[in-house]
């Protein structure tokens, strides 16, 4: 199955970034700007990619569907993500992490390839437009969310007013212009959106040698959150949706939006903007990405798309 394959390359990946970080090419020294050349370099040129090697536009109506439902599932796992955050009694100085890392998941890092291999290009046009809401709330809620909301009050330009943020304006110009950029500046942007799926993974690794996996494994919390996380919401929220959504698609994106492990780039954030969320952000996504091995077949299976 393509999604086991897809998984296994991005766990071996994360273990050379364990051997990077031990050998000394990856330290703690230079993590940071490492994750800054992930978050404001090469993420944003794979949200630009999406757009500017989209040969097929959907219908209008379709378009439509696919930002409700995109709307739809983000708004349904940040409640379901607060309600998870009590029901575990986390501190609240860590509901902001917990809701991130159950909204935001690596479906751009793990979704979209796992996507293509299961249902093929069709495909990828919904997930294409998924990528657009999901980003632009990524590049402002969460960076907010993760910083704790201090010294915020209400909503600032300056805070969502980043590489990021930019991609997903131009990615939408460009989509729906259909304006086409000459091959050189395409294949650039291309090329730089492919390294964020093995930089961010290295990262990933090297983040491992700083939690301790005996504390992992004995936190109960940690189980019961990627357990909630990778099975319990991915279904209820596709299964609500169902309800509304005939097309089998769509419906995979929004599965696979909201069962893939939670997202790697959060670590990143977190390790430039909030410390001391950093350790549970590290300990809750390394355990998601281990164990979406066996848990997204089974979603699949369990909501009838596999």
């Amino acid at each position: 199955m393509a999604v086991l394959q897809q998984t296994f390359i991005f766990l071996i990946l994360m273990g050379v970034g364990v051997y990077a970080r031990r050998i000394g090419i990856i330290t703690p020294e230079n993590q940071g700007n490492l994750s800054s050349l992930v978050f404001s370099i090469a993420y944003p040129a794979i949200i630009l990619s999406g757009a500017v090697n989209s040969e097929e536009h959907i219908a209008t109506a379709e378009l439509m569907l696919s930002f409700a439902a995109a709307a739809a599932l983000l708004l349904a796992s940040m409640i379901l993500a607060l309600i998870l955050a009590i029901l575990l009694r986390y501190e609240r100085k860590f509901w902001g992490i917990i809701n991130v890392m159950v909204v935001f998941t690596n479906i751009g890092f793990m979704g979209v390839p796992m996507i293509d291999g299961l249902y093929g290009r069709s495909a990828l046009i919904y997930i294409t437009f998924f990528l657009i809401p999901f980003n632009l709330l990524f590049y402002s809620y969460a960076v907010m969310a993760i910083r704790g909301f201090k010294g915020q009050s209400g909503f600032k330009l300056k805070a969502i007013a980043n590489n990021g943020m930019a991609a997903c304006f131009l990615a939408i110009i460009l989509y729906l212009s259909g304006l086409k950029l000459p091959n050189v500046i395409a294949d650039s942007i291309h090329m730089l959106g492919s390294l964020t799926a093995p930089l961010a993974m290295l990262l990933m690794g090297s983040f491992l040698l700083d939690i301790k996996w005996s504390e992992v494994f004995s936190d109960p919390k940690v189980w019961l959150f990627t357990l909630a996380k990778l099975i319990v919401i991915p279904c209820l929220i596709t299964w609500s949706l169902s309800v509304f959504i005939e097309n089998k698609l769509l419906l995979a994106v929004c599965l696979t939006a909201s069962a893939t492990p939670a997202g790697n780039v959060i670590a990143l954030l977190c390790n430039m903007y909030n410390k001391e969320a950093y350790p549970l952000a590290v300990k809750d996504i390394a355990l998601t990405t281990r164990l979406c091995v066996f848990t997204m077949p089974l979603t699949f299976k369990i909501c009838g798309l596999s």
